[in-house]
């Protein structure tokens, strides 16, 4: 984790002392920019959902497809593409609140709101609930079922933590950049968000339907249980 974090530093680092990589910066953030939303919520499916999933299937599954990965791979597109389109309004409405500085008085304020309020009531929650939901083979009765504090403890709160240990210095250097280009490195963090999510997401057996597990073997990947 602290490996891919210092990727993003090297990013921001990038963008404000190497004029080269500044300007590829500046040629994605007007493509970003005329895409709008839909090309934020585009950006974020491939990322979290196809690059993740592909990730995960040659790092940890030798580069063996399963029809489960397929699954995996769309069904985190889809959730990864609605993420992203309601990220992008925040990240919009972070900016009126607050501003556009990258002055500590800016920054501070948009960390706490992004990681207390909106990764609380809002990214945690539609995560676990999107993931538990997969696991009970898209059965809305038996998810429904499990709403107690139980899920809270045993679900939601692993999520929150592993949400807290990484995107808490990851949304510091992600408002460290201007508006337009804090999409892009969120998009970037999306895909390595993705596997840890999918790591902490933990599926247990529905339905007679063995549902792959990935658990974390270290720092450099991921192994799945159901092998």
């Amino acid at each position: 984790m602290a490996t891919l974090l210092a990727a993003m530093a090297f990013l921001v680092f990038s963008y404000y002392y190497w004029p080269a990589a500044g300007a590829i910066f500046a040629r994605y953030s007007a493509w970003q920019q005329s895409g709008g939303v839909l090309a934020a919520a585009l950006a974020s499916g491939i990322a979290g959902g196809i690059i993740s999933e592909v990730c995960i299937v040659y790092v940890a599954n030798r580069g063996r497809w399963t029809s489960t990965h397929l699954e995996n791979l769309a069904f985190k597109f889809v959730l990864f593409f609605i993420g992203g389109s309601v990220v992008y309004e925040f990240y919009r409405m972070q900016a009126g609140w607050f501003g556009e500085g990258v002055t500590w008085d800016v920054i501070l304020p948009k960390v706490l709101v992004d990681q207390f309020v909106f990764s609380v009531f809002w990214s945690t929650t539609y995560q676990t609930i999107a993931f538990r939901w997969q696991s009970h083979r898209y059965s809305v009765r038996k998810l429904c079922r499990e709403f107690n504090l139980d899920f809270v403890i045993i679900r939601m709160l692993p999520i929150l933590v592993t949400n807290w240990m990484f995107w808490i210095p990851g949304v510091i250097l992600l408002y460290s950049l201007p508006l337009m280009l804090q999409m892009p490195l969120g998009v970037f963090a999306n895909a390595i968000w993705a596997i840890l999510l999918s790591a902490v997401a933990r599926h247990n057996h529905a339905d007679g339907v063995t549902v792959p597990e990935l658990v974390p073997t270290g720092p450099s990947g991921f192994i799945n249980s159901t092998d």
